[in-house]
């Protein structure tokens, strides 16, 4: 989510058409499935170099694998990946590609497992499939906060912060949280942006201000064609995601320059899940020994990067999380 791109101020009836295609294909084939244990190797597509990575050549590391469960070494894992965020996890010709399939795949060779990656278009689906045991983690880029924590545990992967957009040539500058103020924000239904939009309205309200209008949307193919179409006054997403959606789509947005405050961002486990241990152990290898950080700059986000192994976390509960 994290790179500075330049921004293509045009506004083209094509760049709405691609965000519109944009939310058509991440809502096809939402049970597609592919393995994350392949041993081939990158391949290219019929559109160029392809973005698909099958295996980080990582060996199981016996410090980890002595850490996961008797009954998920005979099994392939089951991940729930939401299909629609990048560079997070979207897909490409068909197939799941991003940080967290990426990340994903190096996990599951120093682990010693396979791992099932489910591809899934709707957010808001994939704690509840957590919960009720259809998914053993989900890998979706979910910043860890309090009232997930009553629900899931999660392994952490980097903080970032959340940064907000506007159609080009609107005249809206956000340079601070009160700016947001009398302004329409469109985000992800289920996204822990929603907690971030209606604290800012919160903080509008003590300043005398006028509340932040909260508008959600079941994509973010379609919370992108909001702001670009003017539904929308604002779109709020993570810096990284923003930024790459505006350049890779050349959309008609100009990013804001207001940073909201970054959030720990991790894959979450079933609550009291046996595999955390061994998710953490697993990330902390794989960023000593380098995996993490040539994930990380493949998808030109290198400045979310943890700087040490120590950072990796396993939250099982709010009392951890800062305040």
């Amino acid at each position: 989510m994290y790179r500075r791109p330049s921004l293509h101020a045009s506004l083209t009836v094509a760049a709405v058409a691609a965000v519109a295609a944009l939310g058509l294909s991440a809502c096809s084939d939402p049970g597609s499935t592919s393995n994350a244990g392949s041993n081939s190797s990158a391949n290219a597509s019929a559109a160029g170099a392809s973005n698909v990575t099958t295996t980080w050549g990582l060996k199981p590391v016996d410090s980890v694998t002595a850490l996961v469960p008797a009954d998920v070494k005979d099994k392939a894992i089951q991940n729930g990946i939401y299909n629609d965020f990048a560079p997070q996890d979207f897909e490409e010709n068909g197939q799941l590609v991003g940080i967290q399939p990426d990340i994903v795949l190096a996990l599951s060779e120093v682990m010693g497992v396979k791992v099932n990656n489910v591809s899934v278009g709707t957010f808001d689906s994939l704690i509840p499939g957590l919960s009720s045991g259809r998914y053993d983690i989900s890998s979706a880029d979910f910043g860890v906060t309090k009232p997930r924590l009553a629900q899931v545990d999660f392994v952490s992967e980097f903080a970032v912060g959340t940064s907000f957009a506007s159609k080009t040539g609107s005249g809206i500058t956000v340079e601070s949280a009160t700016d947001l103020c009398g302004h329409s924000v469109g985000v992800l239904s289920g996204s822990y942006f929603i907690d971030q939009v209606n604290q800012a309205s919160a903080d509008c309200a003590k300043a005398g201000k006028a509340a932040v209008t909260l508008q959600t949307y079941p994509d973010d193919g379609a919370r992108l064609l909001a702001v670009s179409n003017g539904r929308s006054e604002l779109t709020a997403t993570t810096t990284d995601a923003m930024a790459y959606a505006i350049k890779s789509q050349s959309l008609p947005l100009t990013l804001q320059k207001f940073v909201y405050q970054p959030l720990e961002l991790g894959i979450a486990l079933k609550k009291g899940s046996t595999l955390g241990p061994a998710m953490q152990a697993a990330m902390k290898e794989i960023v000593s020994n380098g995996t993490y950080a040539k994930i990380l700059k493949k998808w030109g986000v290198s400045d979310i990067a943890y700087g040490s192994a120590d950072k990796v976390t396993l939250y099982t509960n709010a009392s951890q999380l800062p305040g």
